[in-house]
């Protein structure tokens, strides 16, 4: 507290002009009359106790109703910004809805349900081959394009659509619980298409070092969602105005279900994905922490 007025109309007429001057205060009533200015900004308080001496001594001066004029009109365009700022992130991006997050995620949620039930997760081998990023088993180190046989031929969906594609039940509920808790937030917070670069990015990358690893019979979206992952928690480490944080329970969860599937706890498991994925996140974060990010 620097001072007290006589009454709130001088308290809040003040409290414009530090307003104006870039001086976070708040005025309330004191017990047995007048009105206290406090000023949140340790710093700012013998600036504020010379401004309020001033004050005292010609509260009428133009100079005050001036900057209650400014303050006002500042207030009404910080609340306009804020508006814009809530409708943006209410919209995402120009061709995503709202329903429940961000569309391009509900979108893929859905197409990753129409292909579990197309290919009956798996069992249906006709539309699961069509989906895989590559009929050739194995992967030929020293024939890599070769290997890729489909993809140059022009079926270069393949390079995405394993994220697609999903063997069992649990492992599908799974990525659609994480998708909607993390990927509706971000497409959210960084708009529908630098959402769906992402995306791309991280799923392609993260199956081809897959099928690097372990041949072409995988499929999944956690190669994904550990990138959004990564992204997320680099990001927000590097960029504290981010506004978008990944809880220590997330983290432990994720962390965890990385090192069950390293340790053969979860079954056969795609760890060149997950891991491959949460690093090429956790890199685009980083790019995109930086002053000039994206």
């Amino acid at each position: 507290m620097i001072g007290q007025l006589p009454t709130e109309e001088q308290a809040r007429l003040f409290a414009d002009y530090l307003f104006v001057r870039d001086i976070e205060a708040q005025v309330e009533t004191v017990k047995g009359g007048g009105w206290a200015v406090w000023v949140v900004d340790e710093e700012r308080v013998d600036e504020g106790q010379a401004l309020l001496s001033r004050f005292r001594s010609m509260p009428d001066a133009e100079e005050f109703h001036q900057a209650a004029a400014v303050a006002l009109e500042r207030r009404r365009d910080e609340r306009q910004e804020a508006r814009e700022e809530q409708q943006r992130l209410r919209r995402p991006g120009a061709l995503a809805w709202h329903l429940g997050g961000g569309g391009l995620t509900m979108l893929l949620s859905i197409l990753c349900i129409v292909v579990g039930l197309a290919t009956r997760l798996g069992e249906n081998t006709a539309w699961t081959e069509w989906l895989l990023i590559s009929n050739l088993p194995r992967l030929d180190p020293l024939r890599f394009w070769n290997s890729l046989g489909e993809v140059s031929s022009g079926q270069v969906w393949r390079l995405f659509t394993p994220v697609l594609l999903h063997f069992s039940l649990w492992h599908l509920l799974f990525n659609l619980l994480w998708m909607q808790d993390l990927g509706t937030a971000l497409e959210a917070r960084i708009g529908t298409w630098r959402f769906a670069g992402l995306v791309v990015l991280v799923a392609v990358a993260s199956n081809l070092a897959q099928y690097v690893a372990g041949g072409a019979g995988f499929g999944g979206m956690s190669g994904v969602v550990y990138g959004l992952f990564g992204y997320l928690w680099v990001r927000s480490r590097q960029d504290f105005h981010f506004g978008l944080y990944v809880s220590s329970m997330t983290s432990s969860l994720l962390l965890v279900f990385l090192a069950l599937g390293i340790f053969g706890l979860l079954g056969p498991t795609a760890n060149a994905a997950h891991f491959s994925g949460l690093v090429v996140g956790g890199v685009l974060g980083w790019i995109a922490g930086k002053p000039q990010g994206i």
